[in-house]
């Protein structure tokens, strides 16, 4: 029952007010009333509990009289906390004791950090840590002998970590540790194994957030793992306990690896009933603190709300006062001088601060089947259903009330509360703790002024906002409840399995569910993003925000130094970039809806953002500017800026990065900010000033429009930053992803070879164990199926969604946009940072090939491949670009085109004049820059086309098992890629090398010479790895030697193919006699074929030698494909001669008889050496089968060994599927024609006697002479140096002219060729 005495407000008329209180009572009767007003109404329940214990004395009186010196309501206020712990004292409450803990006295457990095997780095409570070695193990500083305790983990990363308890007798190492030795106990949920010496399996798979709890019952000796609150099991029993036995909690982790302990510094998230958390938790703090804000919360209540009405002003009214909300903050003050204190404690803030937040503000966790009936209503924005107004009245006080450091400590700890709930796994689809966590930073940062503060000093530096974002994948128990049935599907569709209705209503489920969420993130951003909440734009959220995100930025970026424990996870940095790009696009709509959205050229120049030490496409940025400074000036409107105060600030963006804002302990503000601002290590909201090339830039206090483009340019810094975001760790994610449902297709197509072997056992009538194995392994793949099937489904809806496809799409057309009006800018285009081409070439890769949806389904992707596309071909050779990366990056990105039929499509739709620029890009010499992927790109132009060259996965290949290729977004020679050939750029080849002589010789000059120094390399790596496997000791082979071996033989295989192609659509290159320097090609083409053929074809030969051993990392090295792309091309030249009226009848023969290195007998090996030929054509007159002397099983080894001359020679007829009946008959005509030309030919000499050979090759005749030096040297060798050099083999001397002594006829002349002496191949 309520005091009749107490005055009431809604009493007050009845009621003569008491004396005033403290200091205010003599103000006047009107506060003082009022005052005692609000005293009696917040603190009703404590003055009724202590009149009744002093029944004879006033109640605000008597309390006056007890403390003069602070007043009676601080007196108040003492006094009932006092009571109140009092009462919790004598409550019948099982408290805890530090019995059985040593060191008795230790209030703060955390980890020993001088006690630990390996690196670590600690957060600054020395509760969270990482891993900075191999194998590191620390303990905990507190012991337990007796009693029973607990201790809580959260899982920062997945990987193989060891947690458990352990003595001070374990000693471990960088090999051993927790588990690993007597008397350790651990559990280790990636490997889901126990460790007691002896491993044995146990547990779950854990995943990253999961809260472990570990228990230790001494009494029992017991020790239980729980996964977020659910029993593991018992994981040991009969554990030592006795005199000189006592356990510290500890933990061993692999590199990279971290987490973060509760050992009761806050509650518990699962505690287990009977056990104790190691930390004595603080009770009576908690008791006064409840007591505390249930006051704040009546003063909250109190408040008057938009209406002027409720008890504080109807005891303004009686009172004859205005002062009621001053009152108040008065009574406030009092309270906050006790909970202060309290506040910086986590334990309390946690317990207290929080539930009490969300009663004031009404954020209530729903019911799943509540929260499925609100579904709608929450959708709507994350303030609907908050009581933001009474919220912000609680912070008012608090902020009115607290000291700074107080506020500091509160705030922080208030956020890393909240962050540590929404990190938390989901307990099932509807992430109503999420939601909860979400809704509570909302109300948090609602608040104008803590916004701004938790901006300036908490959020990304003592916590990383970033995860805030980041939306987590429920774990299995709750997949399988949303996507009970599962559906998959092969590639080719012939394998189907489930109900795929039903599976596509789960993935909407989950889409929903997970959009509510995100929709809440994109709120909480939309109040980050405020550029309005103060008068002026470098003082809002907005501006700190984009300060604070820079520093991110560059925190992250390629080649930064900073610790793993800082570094955001790419999942967290995926859903961030979805969510900004989001909430850009809504900005930009609301703030710029008349404009496209583009970033100008000048942003890259202009000194308005740093870019740190990012690279740009022309170099570096302090050799631009100096070289650029002219252009700069000219770009940048002299009536819009202050061109010495411009170019000092470019200055000053340059030099004011340094390693320093690197630190956590200091966190800079870095790239928005200029000056002097750069290097503050303190930055407050008015130290962040925006650089804007404009005159209220100059100008102290920016006008209107300067505010305005301020706000402008604030959007066009964040989409900058988020194109960087998504090259940082954004890309990374989206290839993993795919990764998994490549596994997943994988597996399918294991289901489909064994239901293929189980159907052959069942029309074989094979043994039934057999068919049960089969079976039995089916289930098994099925199961994993079922697995993935529903982590797929997830990533359909959470991550494959068609709003992200769509936010995909829409940026490259923004980078593409802004790259092309760069171009334009002329040299200033070298001032674009390298990341807008990385991301450019990296969103085609994952439009091709990351996404669910294949990009021919999607209408909006055509066009844009077809733009991209032509920039990629008019800028993979421009010489703007001097990042070798960059360049590397453009040129595989278009390999990358062209091995996909879509993209392939996408540049031939380009126009003709860009296709044509495309093409002669191309075929520019392979000297001095990188001609690998160039060359790449044109063997895929004929793959397809060429002898032989129709498979996707080599022949040899097929049968052969081995690690898996490592995925790459742009293949190369050797991996696997379907063939889609090109007629059109073949066409276009062809156009180019018949349009220009030069064009034609010097390309394919270099293309011989390249070719010539790869299979030289490759032939040189063969004898050594020969040499070292015939030694009698025992050698290893430098596993790079293998790596550098198979890319030369990669590159002479590519190299041969573009000479195939050209062969074939412009023979006359090398056949017509009439074109410049077509004899010299054709005389060198026919020499490396020649040496080529003689070394692959020979079985005693270093080739087949290495090929017989099987080298790992060699697997790609086998006669097939580099015998069909030689074949290729000889059957090719040598069949324009097979006309007798064809007018270069018998010159292709004539000139490959004519090599010295020419054999017979390496021409018979195509088919299996000269045995094998007779064979063929006695049988084919004498009607026998040819297949009957062929081997019966294709893919066997094809090479002849030393130690095994029995093995199977390579022939082209043993790949029938892959080598063609018509190709056969041409390499059989091709070797009849041959035959008949070396029969009609006689045994001819090349020349005379050995003092006349040319000493240069030693084949032919020394009859071209110099001039004027008369040097002596074939014809051949002089037509191959010329085409590369002007002086002299032997003296140097430069050449005027060349004479043919045999005919008395120039073969140079100096006015003839425009070379200069000092042109070298590469």
């Amino acid at each position: 029952m309520r005091d009749e005495n107490l005055v009431w407000p809604g009493q007050l008329h009845h009621h003569n007010m008491a004396q005033p209180m403290g200091s205010v009572s003599s103000e006047g009767g009107g506060e003082g009333q009022l005052i005692n007003g609000v005293v009696q109404y917040v603190f009703a329940d404590d003055l009724n509990q202590y009149r009744g214990a002093q029944p004879g004395r006033k109640c605000l009186d008597g309390i006056y009289s007890e403390s003069p010196d602070y007043g009676s309501v601080q007196s108040l206020v003492q006094l009932s906390l006092d009571d109140a712990s009092r009462h919790h004292r004598h409550a019948e409450v099982k408290e805890w004791s530090s019995d059985g803990r040593l060191p008795i006295d230790s209030k703060r457990v955390q980890f020993d950090n001088k006690n630990s095997v390996g690196s670590f780095s600690f957060s600054d409570d020395r509760l969270g840590l990482s891993s900075q070695d191999n194998f590191s193990t620390i303990r905990a500083n507190t012991c337990v002998y007796k009693g029973k305790w607990q201790y809580e983990l959260m899982l920062g990363t997945k990987g193989v970590m060891q947690v458990g308890w352990a003595t001070v007798n374990c000693h471990f190492s960088k090999e051993k540790g927790v588990g690993d030795t007597p008397d350790s106990y651990a559990y280790d949920g990636n490997r889901q194994r126990k460790w007691n010496v002896a491993t044995y399996k146990y547990g779950a798979m854990w995943q990253c957030g999961d809260i472990i709890s570990s228990t230790l019952d001494l009494d029992r000796g017991i020790v239980k793992f729980y996964r977020n609150g659910k029993s593991l099991g018992t994981a040991f029993e009969n554990v030592k306990t006795g005199p000189g036995l006592a356990y510290f909690p500890a933990v061993s982790l692999a590199l990279g690896e971290n987490l973060t302990v509760n050992f009761g510094a806050t509650p518990l998230r699962y505690p287990q009933a009977g056990y104790f958390p190691l930390e004595s938790p603080p009770t009576i703090e908690k008791v006064k603190a409840q007591k505390c804000i249930a006051w704040l919360k009546k003063l909250v209540h109190m408040y008057p709300d938009k209406q002027q009405s409720g008890e504080l002003r109807q005891l303004e009214e009686l009172c004859g006062s205005t002062h009621g909300v001053t009152c108040l903050f008065i009574v406030a003050q009092h309270i906050a001088t006790h909970l202060g204190p309290l506040l910086t404690m986590p334990y309390i803030v946690e317990a207290c601060l929080v539930p009490a937040l969300a009663e004031v503000a009404e954020v209530i966790p729903l019911s799943s089947s509540y929260q499925h009936e609100m579904h709608q209503e929450m959708r709507k924005s994350s303030s609907d259903g908050l009581n933001l107004k009474k919220a912000h009245i609680l912070f008012d006080f608090l902020v009115a009330s607290l000291e700074d450091h107080e506020l500091l400590k509160c705030l922080e700890n208030l956020i890393i509360c909240l962050l540590t709930g929404h990190k938390e796994p989901a307990e099932d689809i509807h992430f109503q703790g999420q939601k909860y966590n979400l809704r509570l930073l909302y109300v948090l940062l609602s608040h104008d002024r803590l916004r701004k503060y938790c901006l300036n000093k908490i959020l990304f530096d003592k916590v990383r906002f970033p995860s805030f974002v980041n939306v987590k994948i429920v774990d299995d128990e709750g997949l399988n409840k949303v996507v009970p049935t599962v559906w998959w599907s092969s590639k080719d569709g012939t394998l189907t399995e489930g109900d795929k209705q039903a599976y596509d209503r789960a993935c909407n489920v989950v889409r929903s569910a997970v959009e509510e969420v995100e929709k809440i993130q994109i709120d909480i951003l939309r109040l980050l993003l405020n550029a309005k909440d103060t008068p002026m734009y470098q003082d809002s959220s907005r501006a700190l925000f984009l300060a604070k995100f820079r520093t991110f930025l560059k925190e992250h970026a390629p080649g930064s130094r900073v610790p793993p424990a800082g570094f955001t996870p790419h999942p967290v940095i995926l859903c961030l970039f979805h969510r900004l790009l989001s909430i850009f696009h809504e900005l930009w709509v609301l703030e710029n809806s008349m404009v496209d959205v583009v970033i100008p050229p000048r942003l890259f120049y202009d000194g308005s953002l740093s870019y740190f030490d990012t690279h740009r496409l022309g170099g570096l940025e302090s050799h631009l500017q100096k070289t650029l400074n002219k252009e700069i000036l000219k770009c940048l409107p002299r009536s819009d800026i202050d061109t010495s105060k411009v170019l000092s600030k470019i200055d000053n963006a340059t030099a004011g990065t340094s390693s320093m804002e690197m630190c956590h302990s200091e966190p800079s503000t870095s790239g928005a900010v200029l000056g002097e601002h750069l290097v503050s290590q303190k930055p407050t909201v008015s130290d962040v000033r925006h650089l804007t090339v404009t005159s209220g830039d100059i100008e102290d206090k920016p006008g209107v429009q300067e505010q305005a483009m301020l706000i402008h340019n604030s959007l066009l810094h964040l989409l900058d930053g988020i194109i960087l975001l998504y090259h940082i760790g954004a890309h990374k994610q989206l290839g993993k992803v795919a990764a998994q449902r490549d596994s997943m297709n994988e597996n399918v197509a294991h289901v489909l070879e064994i239901d293929k072997k189980v159907k052959y056992c069942r029309e074989k009538n094979l043994h039934p164990c057999l068919l049960g194995e089969l079976q039995g392994s089916r289930m098994v793949f099925i199961d994993k199926l079922k697995e993935q099937a529903r982590q797929q489904a997830w990533v359909v809806a959470a991550v494959h969604s068609r709003t992200k496809h769509m936010h995909l799409i829409s940026l490259m057309k923004v980078i593409l946009t802004t790259l092309k009006d760069a171009s334009k800018e002329g040299e200033l285009f070298g001032f674009v940072p390298d990341f807008y081409v990385e991301s450019l070439t990296e969103m085609c890769c994952a439009l091709r090939s990351y996404f669910t949806e294949p990009p021919e389904n999607v209408p909006e992707c055509h066009s844009l491949l077809t733009e991209v596309g032509e920039f990629l071909a008019l800028h993979f050779c421009d010489q703007r670009i001097v990042y070798a990366d960059s360049k590397d990056s453009l040129i595989q990105a278009l390999a990358g085109f062209v091995c996909n039929k879509i993209t392939l499509t996408a540049l031939e739709n380009m126009p003709r004049e860009s296709r044509i620029q495309m093409v002669r890009n191309l075929l520019q010499p392979y000297e001095n820059r990188a001609w690998a992927q160039n060359n790449w790109i044109l063997v895929r132009f004929w793959k397809g086309n060429g002898f032989g060259f129709r498979y996707t996965k080599s022949p040899h290949m097929t049968n052969k098992f081995g690690p898996k290729p490592a995925h790459s977004d742009n293949p190369n020679f050797t991996q696997v890629t379907a063939p889609c050939p090109s007629p059109t750029f073949q066409q276009h080849v062809v156009e180019v090398l018949k349009g220009s002589s030069e064009v034609a010789t010097a390309f394919l000059n270099s293309l011989l010479i390249q070719l010539n120094w790869a299979f030289s390399e490759f032939i040189g790596m063969l004898q050594e790895i020969q040499n070292a496997s015939n030694r009698p000791e025992r050698v290893f082979i430098d596993s790079r030697q293998l790596r550098i071996c198979a890319t030369c033989f990669d590159l002479a295989l590519a190299l041969l193919r573009v000479l195939e192609m050209i062969v074939n659509i412009a023979s006359e290159l090398f056949t017509d006699f009439s074109r410049p320097n077509a004899e010299s090609l054709l005389s060198r083409l026919c020499q490396l074929l020649c040496q080529v053929l003689h070394r692959v074809s020979g079985y005693s030969g270093c080739f087949g030698y290495v090929v017989s051993l099987e080298i790992p990392g060699l697997e790609t090295i086998h006669h097939y494909p580099i015998i069909t792309a030689v074949t290729g091309i000889l059957v090719t030249l040598v069949k324009t001669g097979y006309d007798p009226a064809s007018p270069n009848s018998q010159v292709v023969s004539k000139v490959l008889l004519s090599e010295p290195s020419f054999q017979l007998n390496s021409v018979y090996h195509l088919l299996g050496g000269q045995d094998a030929v007779v064979a063929s054509d006695s049988s084919l007159a004498g009607a026998v089968d040819v297949n009957s002397l062929l081997p019966l099983t294709q893919g066997l080894s094809t090479s002849s060994s030393p130690n095994n001359g029995n093995a199977i020679k390579f022939s082209l007829r043993n790949y029938p599927e892959d080598v063609s009946r018509e190709e056969i008959e041409q390499v059989e005509v091709f070797i009849k024609h041959l035959e008949a030309c070396v029969e009609s030919r006689g045994d001819q000499t090349p020349g005379g006697d050995d003092d006349s050979l040319c000493t240069i090759c030693y084949a032919y005749p020394a009859l071209a002479m110099f001039d004027p030096c008369n040097h002596l040297s074939c014809r051949g060798c002089v037509i191959q140096h010329l085409m590369n050099r002007t002086d002299c083999f032997f003296c140097k001397a430069t050449i005027n002219k060349v004479v043919d002594m045999s005919s008395n006829t120039f073969i140079y002349e100096g006015s003839s060729v425009d070379k200069s002496s000092d042109q070298k191949p590469k």
